[in-house]
Order: C-alpha cells, then sequence, then structure tokens
C-alpha cells in the first residue's frame, strides 16, 4: 500500500540526492520540508531547517519567520527565539517552560473524553521497520504514520535532528493549540532507534478526513548561500525588538504560528 503513495521514482530521486550530497563539516545539516494535503501538488508550506555548530536555524515560509533552536545543556536551560520578519520583533521561549505546560497539557488530556486527546497523552503504536526498503510504519486505530526513510551520515548529527524535533514539536502544540506531542515523540524515537532519518512522511489521524503528508529532503553540508541565511538571521536577533510572548502573539494574531517541521 505505502508503495502506491510513494513512487518508486520520487524514492530514487530523494536517494540520489542524499547519497551525492558533499562530505559534510561535523555539526552540519540541512533539511528541506514541504508539507501537503492528500494527494495535493501545491506544498502547504515550505521551510528550509539548517543546523550550525551548537544552534538551529528554522526559515519558514508562510507567514515569513525564523524560530532560532539552542539546545539546553547541563549549565543552561534551552530556548526559542522567533523572528517576525513582518514586524520586525522577536520573543523568547525558554525550554523549562514549554517542558511545564507539556507536562500540565498531557496531564489534562490524559483524562479526557475525546480519544485522540486521550492517545495523544500517551501513544501506543505497533512498529514495524523494513531494513531493506527503509519502510517505517507505526500503526494504530487512532493514528498511522508511514514513512520512507533513508540511513543517517551519523548518529551524533541525527540525535541532534531529534532533539531539535522534539522540541519543534512541542513548541508548535504550546503556539497552535494542537493536541499533546507524544505521536510525533514516538515516530522520532523510532527513527532515532533505526539510525534513519524520514524522506517522506504519510500521516493519518482516525477523526481527520484527509491525509497529511511531508516530504524532507537532507542534505550533510551547508551552501554559500545557507550561510548567508545564517548571516541574516543573526542580525535579525541584533536588530530586531525583543518583546514579551503576549505581545508577539498579539501582532501574529489571525496567522499560523511555527508550522515548521512536521508534526
Amino acid at each position: 500500500m505505502f508503495a502506491k503513495r510513494f513512487p518508486l521514482a520520487t524514492a530514487l530521486a530523494l536517494l540520489v540526492a542524499f547519497s551525492l550530497a558533499p562530505i559534510a563539516v561535523a555539526g552540519e545539516l540541512r533539511i528541506e520540508t514541504d508539507v501537503y494535503l492528500g494527494d495535493e501538488t501545491e506544498s502547504l508550506n515550505h521551510t528550509v531547517t539548517l543546523f550550525d555548530s551548537g544552534t538551529v536555524y528554522d526559515f519558514v515560509e508562510k507567514p515569513a519567520q525564523i524560530a532560532v533552536f539552542r539546545p539546553p545543556t547541563s549549565t543552561r536551560e534551552g530556548q526559542f527565539i522567533l523572528l517576525d520578519l513582518e514586524s520586525k520583533r522577536r520573543t523568547e521561549v525558554s525550554t523549562k517552560r514549554i517542558a511545564g505546560l507539556m507536562k500540565k497539557l498531557t496531564q489534562w488530556a490524559s483524562d479526557h473524553e475525546d480519544p485522540l486527546l486521550k492517545f495523544s497523552a500517551n501513544p501506543e503504536f505497533k512498529t514495524t521497520f523494513n531494513k531493506e526498503s527503509g519502510e517505517l510504519n507505526l500503526t494504530s486505530e487512532t493514528w498511522i504514520y508511514r514513512v520512507a526513510t533513508v540511513e543517517a551520515e551519523d548518529r551524533q548529527t541525527l540525535a541532534r535532528y531529534r532533539e531539535f524535533t522534539d522540541w519543534y514539536t512541542r513548541l508548535n502544540t504550546m503556539m497552535n493549540g494542537a493536541p499533546p506531542p507524544g505521536p510525533r515523540l514516538k515516530l522520532n524515537a523510532a527513527l532515532e532507534e533505526h539510525g534513519v532519518v524520514p524522506v517522506e512522511i504519510h500521516r493519518t489521524v482516525s477523526s481527520q478526513s484527509t491525509e497529511v503528508r511531508a516530504t524532507h529532503l537532507f542534505s550533510w553540508r551547508l551552501s554559500r548561500e545557507d550561510r548567508a541565511r545564517l548571516e541574516e538571521a543573526r542580525r535579525h536577533l541584533a536588530n530586531f525588538k525583543k518583546v514579551d510572548n503576549e505581545a508577539f502573539l498579539a501582532v501574529r494574531a489571525g496567522k499560523d504560528l511555527v508550522r515548521g517541521q512536521s508534526r
């Protein structure tokens, strides 16, 4: 069934692009993401995510914004810095605050009558992985992931990818009032366990009529254009007006926030 939705030509193109990437500088990673509804061919949103040293920069097309992620360490909290390119404002959200809100949300959802909320709080999947084809499936009656994968370049960068995606999923949940992030966190754990990254994800939720599909193109080295984008983002960090979360949200009222990596 999966092969019908993920044509061989597409898979081969992604694998070739992946295998022909230049030798990477340690710690560098580039991910280009497009999200689609069902069989639509026009992307709902396009993002470029750049891993540089200890920081991740996520450039979102709609709305025009940048999310900068600095992971937590043994001596400091992690944080996201959100940059609104239209209003030239920025705000900060600590990973400690995100973790606290996710704990409360999960506790609330686990006791809720709604099946989707209850499942998302503590999801249980049947997981299968075909090492030869790279097909990874997480299935349940409520939620299904069908994922085409390729082997990660190295385990250390894969761990960084998982850390960022875990926190980004939690941030999306907080900013957009979504169900708990449990399902995507389970998928991220399965990807790292098998040493792979996703090139195409199909997500089907029983209570939603339309499947969501996301494509990811990985490269293990940053280009000259990528480095120019990083320099521009750093100038924005220095020059944009810092506001609290409420003021930032007020400016972006009525527009989707974050929505970068697929859930």
